[in-house]
């Protein structure tokens, strides 16, 4: 109370209550780029701290606990941890109403300090909602102009180093682009496919939804990482094998058995974890598709890294992992996933799942998406609403066709074991090339690796115009 003024409380938003926003497509891109650098660092020291308990040494082998390594690892980590958190916290909206009424009073009291009055007597609602906009992107075309401008300019002025050796200006040129080609190239690539799946999907995806599923891919980086850099080489070396040669069994191990298994579980679960999304095997589909995406985007950042990282060379060992990496590795993350999340999708909306889930992920406890209509920010004319039933039609590029569909199992372990297969097919032909080829030229090495990974690449792209058609086709998709 108030001087005799009635406190009123929080009520539930009516239906017919919209969200008036401006359209930002770029926004998504600048916070999800704050979030995987947050991740990246709290991912790489984070596996230090589970090394302290397991592999103090990193040598390998099981033991001992590094109790300092324990401690400092977990204080360094924590501060990112904390960040993301209060990055990733929900987007609240406080609504204040006030509607004619006889029975109404011309003052509400809302909180210490505000006192609303009207001339006439009013009925005061206030309601706290979501304030989730769409999921927006720039255009497929403006991010893949952005790569190939920014990857061509950035080899440019990298050459200087191959082409005159190290000086004042090859290394100017080069300090100057470094970072610039980094984020390029590391993340342009990510963000187009991104857009390309919520442009052709035929989903309508809140940017809260959209936004967890590339974290959730993020995320699942870590135990991929747990199990590529500690489990499995401790197992390894428990049978006698080494791991130090790259062209040992052991190392090959790593890349065709664990890699596909450990990730492809890891990023399985992610689509797990964003069950409460799922609506219909299309979602899941899709949510498969941005989790891969979301792993193959800090595996990228190393990956860009280290190329950029290459000396003298940089030049050409950026724009060749950049490229093949954009149309290679990072929908192949992107596929593979997609496999996953359409069999976990399936499995969801059936009755044994909602027996068996024990109400885990029940969507009615999930809370309601706010509704809302976006304006352009210069015209101030409406775009889109939440209302606006989503149709879109596949391009050519992205589809073989109706009778040249794959279907997709709709068994997720079956889709899980398919998943890895693919995966290790496209690691373990890289390796199994350079282990028959290690006594020949670097010259014969290079072409038959190149030869190999666009080999890969033609097949993954057939694979994925045979499978998208199949998962995307259901009500609301029009095929071109």
């Amino acid at each position: 109370m108030m001087q005799g003024v009635p406190q009123t409380g929080l009520s539930p938003a009516p239906n017919n209550l919209y969200l008036s926003q401006k359209s930002s497509p770029w926004k998504t891109i600048f916070s999800m780029l704050t979030s995987v650098l947050i991740l990246f660092f709290f991912v790489q020291i984070f596996v230090l701290v589970v090394f302290g308990f397991v592999d103090g040494d990193m040598d390998g082998d099981l033991g001992p606990m590094d109790p300092v390594l324990v401690i400092f690892s977990t204080l360094c980590s924590t501060p990112f941890l904390l960040i993301f958190l209060l990055l990733r916290k929900p987007k609240l909206a406080h609504i204040v109403r006030l509607e004619p009424s006889n029975q109404g009073s011309n003052a509400h009291y809302i909180t210490p300090g505000t006192l609303i009055q009207s001339p006439t007597p009013t009925v005061l609602q206030h309601h706290l909602i979501h304030n989730t906009a769409p999921l927006e992107m720039p255009n497929v075309k403006q991010l893949w102009f952005i790569f190939i401008i920014g990857t061509i300019v950035s080899s440019v002025c990298m050459l200087p180093l191959l082409i005159t050796g190290i000086n004042s200006l090859s290394v100017l040129l080069y300090l100057i682009i470094a970072l610039p080609a980094w984020i390029i190239g590391f993340s342009t690539p990510v963000f187009a496919w991104w857009s390309t799946s919520n442009e052709y999907f035929g989903l309508s995806t809140t940017r809260r939804q959209g936004e967890w599923m590339l974290v959730a891919g993020m995320l699942s980086t870590l135990p991929a990482l747990l199990i590529n850099s500690l489990i499995s080489p401790i197992i390894i070396n428990f049978f006698g094998l080494s791991i130090s040669d790259e062209y040992s069994l052991g190392y090959g191990m790593i890349l065709f058995l664990s890699a596909p298994i450990g990730e492809e579980i890891s990023k399985a679960l992610a689509v797990l974890f964003l069950a409460r999304f799922i609506d219909s095997p299309k979602r899941g589909f899709q949510i498969g598709f941005a989790v891969g995406l979301g792993f193959a985007l800090l595996e990228n950042m190393i990956y860009i890294l280290s190329s950029i990282l290459a000396g003298e060379g940089a030049a050409i060992t950026f724009i060749f992992t950049a490229v093949l990496r954009a149309i290679g590795s990072i929908p192949g993350h992107a596929t593979w996933t997609a496999i996953s999340g359409y069999a976990i999708g399936k499995y969801v909306i059936s009755r044994r799942w909602h027996i068996r889930s024990l109400g885990i992920f029940d969507k009615s406890k999930s809370q309601r998406e706010s509704q809302w209509i976006l304006f352009d920010g210069k015209s101030g004319q409406p775009i889109i609403s939440s209302k606006t039933e989503k149709k879109s039609a596949l391009p050519k590029w992205l589809s073989a066709g109706q009778e040249k569909i794959v279907p997709i199992t709709s068994n997720p372990i079956k889709a899980v074991m398919i998943a890895i297969l693919l995966h290790s097919a496209w690691n373990g032909s890289l390796w199994l090339s350079s282990v028959l080829l290690q006594n020949y030229g670097v010259g014969v090495q290079l072409l038959a690796n190149l030869t190999i990974v666009v080999v890969l690449i033609v097949i993954l792209w057939a694979l994925l115009r045979r499978l998208i058609p199949f998962a995307i086709a259901e009500d609301g998709y029009i095929q071109q």
